[in-house]
């Protein structure tokens, strides 16, 4: 039934054994059937491994803050165009009754294939944001990825800045719509989103506002380490295993930083492994898996990006927003980023929300694992606060 709402690229099962991989995901689950009710397994993700064991049960989920039809204001699908990559996005339009000259926002969504709604995990973030911001006057353009339900494109092949020349595409059309306040538009970009936010407004003075929702402040590949410590520790992982992980991730991604071909920085990310006391152990068929996360096309580009390049070139107003339960885009180390990226901007509003895990819902460890537990799908008050802000600043 899931695989339907979501599906995966490749799944098997032989002799008691489920494998499913997604490239586009950059994951791979290896689990047995130990009896009629238990796969046992284990789950692995750009660099990132833990076990996942799935018990049979009933599929059902109770989300009580999903918007339902009929909406007090006007919805309808559109699509536009990005000339540059020669491909049709195709997404929703939101819009406050009446005439006027709404002010408009964008919705960017995180790393992974996502349609306009935002879709994870049974929530639907996108399609909250929007009918939220739309009932308090806001137009609201959310689309699906490229590559990803109604959205030409390759999504496998595309990297931020490819996303990023896909938002400019949708400021473009959006400033077209006599409706829309051409001056008065911006982006809400989740995570990755937030990179693309920084890239658009650092290269486009159309741009009014940003709102960063969990949005990287610090480099890359400083960010990927600290969330892969952090989730690992969080599970209970050994200390002595973090340092060793924190040592070699580190020296890896150093290694796919430098101006080297693929298979240049495979060859010696292979031979650093081979001299390495603890990977030296590894099966090969696990350094290769490894291997194939991190020399993805995504992921490679990504390792090298830097916000402080664009934030010294951000002049619009800005509100960044974590939180505190965030495993993922930790709360402290980014929003000191973006402040101090930003210092030179005097409009820029940064806020951090306790007990919030990286889709700003109330968590008890921040694990991603909990993210489908949790019936919240973002916590009212950040719904709010952005409004607030909105109103103060844009409209």
């Amino acid at each position: 039934e899931t695989n339907k709402k979501f599906p995966l690229e490749k799944i098997t099962f032989q002799n008691d054994t489920l494998k499913i991989s997604d490239g586009k995901l950059g994951m791979n689950y290896v689990g047995v059937l130990t009896d009629q009710n238990q796969i046992e397994g284990k789950f692995s993700q750009r660099g990132m491994s833990f076990t996942l064991n799935l018990t049979k049960g009933e599929f059902k989920q109770n989300r009580p803050q999903e918007p339902q039809p009929p909406f007090s204001y006007k919805s309808e699908d559109v699509i536009f165009e990005n000339k540059n990559a020669g491909i049709t996005l195709a997404g929703t339009l939101t819009m406050p009754n009446g005439k006027g000259k709404f002010p408009a926002v964008v919705l960017v969504t995180g790393s992974g294939p996502q349609d306009r709604d935002g879709t994870l995990m049974g929530h639907k973030p996108f399609l909250l944001i929007a009918d939220y911001l739309t009932k308090n006057g806001y137009a609201v353009l959310r689309y699906d990825d490229r590559g990803v339900a109604a959205s030409e494109g390759d999504f496998n092949n595309a990297t931020t800045s490819d996303f990023a020349s896909d938002t400019k595409a949708a400021i473009n059309y959006l400033e077209k719509l006599k409706n829309i306040d051409s001056k008065k538009m911006g982006i809400i970009g989740h995570s990755e989103g937030g990179t693309v936010a920084q890239i658009v407004a650092a290269n486009n003075k159309k741009i009014a506002f940003i709102i960063s929702l969990a949005g990287p402040g610090i480099a890359n590949d400083k960010l990927m380490i600290k969330q892969k410590i952090d989730i690992e520790r969080t599970m209970g992982v050994p200390e002595l295993s973090l340092k060793i992980n924190e040592r070699v991730f580190g020296k890896i991604y150093e290694i796919l930083k430098k101006d080297i071909s693929n298979q240049e920085a495979e060859n010696e990310i292979k031979a650093f492994l081979k001299n390495d006391l603890v990977y030296k152990n590894v099966p090969e068929r696990d350094i290769q898996a490894l291997l194939d996360q991190v020399l993805e096309k995504w992921f490679r580009s990504s390792i090298s990006y830097d916000p402080s390049e664009n934030f010294s070139k951000i002049t619009t107003k800005v509100l960044a927003l974590n939180g505190e339960k965030d495993l993922q885009v930790s709360s402290k180390e980014n929003l000191e980023g973006w402040k101090n990226g930003l210092q030179h901007n005097k409009n820029i509003t940064i806020k951090s929300y306790p007990n919030l895990n990286h889709l700003f819902q109330p968590a008890t460890t921040g694990l991603p694992n909990e993210y489908g537990e949790i019936e919240t799908t973002i916590e009212p008050v950040v719904l709010e606060d952005m409004v607030k802000w909105l109103n103060e600043k844009v409209k």
